[in-house]
Order: structure tokens, then sequence, then C-alpha cells
């Protein structure tokens, strides 16, 4: 075909049009979004500008993971395990009828007080009346207690009073013990769960992106893999069910079996950790209330409190109202980094990833989370890395059959969480 002639325009023949027929609006590469919204021309002569780095749109703050990280990793030969947990060596007992005031009395206890106390231990009523015991009927779960030698008749008991034990009490020249114990423990157990992503690449696709890629796409891709999998991680160290799965076969009715790991939360929940709910207007005394209720620390410990920056500056600005001004302050900051209530120290933790609905259910975003992490420990199991990867032989490079490439990404985690009791969580509903 020979060269396209033409009439540039303007021109002095028609001196009103306007542009030339190759102008500016019809010099456009092949998809083109202008060319394709105003109807106007492309070019295989010229290419397509694109930015060769793809910005990443992932909120910065979902990639603050590193409650997962922040501890070395435990390491147990089996994908179950259990830990022990050595309990405080004193119970409180509880009466489970009402008893007359007397001169003596059978107290009744709720199930399994009496392994709590023997004969011979002085007890301590609410109202700090002090007697000791004379008989304990672990048939009936009952004890029976006189006052101290002319201190008078003891006083009524109503159910659901509690009796403290103040000690064991002998005297000079016995012949014999009866303040014996044993120490208790606790049972826990977990599951270790593994956890993957993978990606596949045909060699010919790939070969393409590598020859003709216009962006940093192929870098990107395998970096998601690897956010991807952490945050499933995340996800399961805060709210994993520990149980087991059906894992199918795609296309058949066969499963294999797998173990799903306990998280955090679920833990706390079974465990019956202390929580309430509360409206936004309650929450400060509750949570001065649960502190206090669940104080395990030594003087000065630290708890961490995890929720969305949401909840953590709406618990700020309650815990400042009515907000203190120094002579130095120019603003109100409303973001505190630490908490002191009498001697315990909180550290806000914001998780944005709460307020996630694709990883977290709806109810975490009202929630705050307040743990004590020296009790919590990640577990990995023996001949596993906590985090391991890798990629499949293909066709070119390996010898296989497959005429493509698989890369894969694979977790192995599970954790310990020792006193539940120590760590508590509050919903706000409103």
């Amino acid at each position: 075909m020979s060269n396209t002639a033409y009439t540039p325009q303007p021109s002095p023949i028609a001196p009103t049009a306007a542009q030339t027929p190759y102008a500016n609006q019809n010099v456009n590469p092949v998809g083109s979004k202008y060319a394709s919204d105003y109807s106007h021309d492309t070019s295989l002569l010229i290419q397509r500008a694109i930015v060769r780095e793809i910005f990443d749109a992932t909120p910065q703050k979902y990639k603050a993971l590193r409650l997962l990280f922040d501890k070395p990793v435990e390491f147990q030969p089996l994908d179950e395990f259990t830990y022990l947990e050595k309990t405080f060596g004193r119970t409180a007992l509880v009466a489970n009828a009402n008893a007359n005031a007397g001169a003596t009395q059978t107290l009744t206890l709720t199930a399994g007080g009496v392994n709590n106390i023997t004969i011979n231990k002085i007890i301590v009523y609410p109202n700090n009346i002090h007697a000791i015991v004379t008989a304990v009927d672990a048939g009936n779960n009952q004890i029976s207690v006189k006052p101290a030698n002319g201190a008078g008749n003891l006083p009524a008991v109503t159910s659901g009073d509690l009796f403290s034990i103040q000690g064991g009490l002998i005297a000079d020249g016995m012949n014999f013990f009866m303040h014996y114990d044993r120490m208790s423990t606790v049972e826990r157990y977990n599951y270790i769960m593994l956890l993957q992503r993978d990606k596949r690449w045909t060699r010919m696709e790939l070969q393409k992106h590598l020859n003709a890629g216009t962006t940093n796409y192929l870098d990107l891709d395998k970096r998601e893999q690897a956010e991807l999998l952490y945050q499933d991680m995340y996800a399961s160290f805060i709210n994993g069910v520990r149980g087991e799965f059906d894992v199918t076969v795609p296309g058949t009715a066969n499963v294999y079996k797998a173990k799903s790991m306990g998280g955090i939360y679920p833990l706390m929940v079974a465990a019956g950790s202390a929580h309430t709910s509360t409206a936004a207007s309650g929450l400060v005394a509750a949570f001065e209330s649960l502190a206090f209720s669940t104080d395990y620390k030594s003087e000065g410990g630290v708890r961490y409190i995890l929720g969305t920056p949401a909840m953590l500056y709406k618990m700020s600005t309650l815990f400042k109202d009515p907000i203190q001004y120094t002579p130095n302050d120019k603003i109100a900051d409303l973001n505190l980094q630490e908490y002191r209530i009498g001697e315990m120290r909180f550290v806000p933790v914001p998780q944005q990833i709460f307020g996630e609905t694709s990883m977290f259910p709806t109810s975490f975003a009202n929630k705050l989370i307040v743990l004590d992490m020296d009790t919590i420990q990640p577990v990995c199991m023996t001949g596993y890395l906590p985090v391991e990867m890798g990629e499949t032989p293909d066709k070119k490079t390996g010898g296989a059959r497959e005429d493509y490439k698989e890369w894969w990404m694979q977790a192995c985690l599970s954790l310990k969480f020792n006193n539940p009791l120590s760590s508590f969580y509050i919903d706000v509903t409103a």
C-alpha cells in the first residue's frame, strides 16, 4: 500500500478546521482508556506508558503482626502437646447451704470444697470471726467447726459465703502430723496446625511476563503470598479454634483429617477468663475492675491492650475525661502511650486488622483484649520451621512432566497459653 496523502488542517483552504487528521487526540496506544472513552483512534506505533512500580495499597498497619514473632518459638515433638500449670495453692471455702448461729456449726461446702481443708485448720468468716475445723465429712462435703475458747457463738451463714483459710494450727508436744498437702496442677493442651499458600505459573505464561513484563508484578505477587500467609497465621494465633476439620479432595468425596490450633481468644473463653460487656460510658470502670481482679503480674509488670485504633482512641479519650492540662500543654494529646492503674501498667497496641472483616468477625472491631504476654508462647513441631517455602520442579529445570512451576509457603503454628486468668477482654456495646 502506498503512503497516505492528506491535506493538513488548519489550511488556507479551510481556515475554520481546528486540527489535522493525525492530531493528538488520535495518537493513543493500544489499550488507551482515553481512546475507548471518547472514541478516538489507537496505534501500534506507540506503547502504553505503564509505571514500573505497582503501588501497594495494603494498609501498612496490617503488616504490623509482630505479636506473632516477638518471642522465640518453642518446639514440641508431636502435633498435640500437653502442658501443666501450677495454680495458687490456696482456695477459699464456699458455703453451699445456710447454717444457723450456734456454739458449733456444720457447714456444707460447694462440690470439692472438702479437698481444700483438714481438721485443726483455722477458717475466717466473712465478718472476721475465726473458727477451727473439728471434723471433715468428705462424703457429704461438710465440715464441723467451733469458735475459739470463750469467743461466743459463731454467726449465721448464708449460702455463697466465703471462708478464708488462715492456717494449720498445732500444739506444743504433739506426736502426729495432720496438715498434709499435695500440689495440684491444671492440665492444658493444644494442637499444632499447618497452613499453606500456593501459586502456579505455566512455563510460557511466566516467560511472557519475564520477557515483556511492564511492571514489577511478579515480585509483588510473590511478596503478597508471604503477607497472606502471615495474616493467616495471625488470624489463627488470635482466633483459631482447637479441633479437627475435614480437608476435601477436589472432585471426590474423599477427605483428609487435619488438626486446628486453639487461638488466644477462644482459649480465654474456654478457660473462663474475666470479661464483661459495657457501653462506652462504663468502659473505664469496667477496665479498672477487671484489671484489679486479674492482677497476677509482679509489681511494674506490663500487660498489652489489643484493639482497633478507633477503640483504643475511644478508651484514651475516656481515661482523659476531663483532659488534664499542664503549663507545657499546647494541645490535648488523646493518644496515651501507657496507662498506670495503681502499680499496674498497660500498653495499648493498635490492631487495625481487628476491623478487617475478611479476617475477623465484626465483633472484634468493638473488642478490647488485654494480654499478659509473658504467659503466651508460640509453638512449632520439631522438624518443621514456623515458615517454610519452596518451588516444584518443572519440565525445563527439573525434568518433570509438568509444564508449570508452583511456589508454596507453609506455616507450622500453635501456642501455649499459661494462666489465661491473668488476661481479660471487654466488649464495648455502643
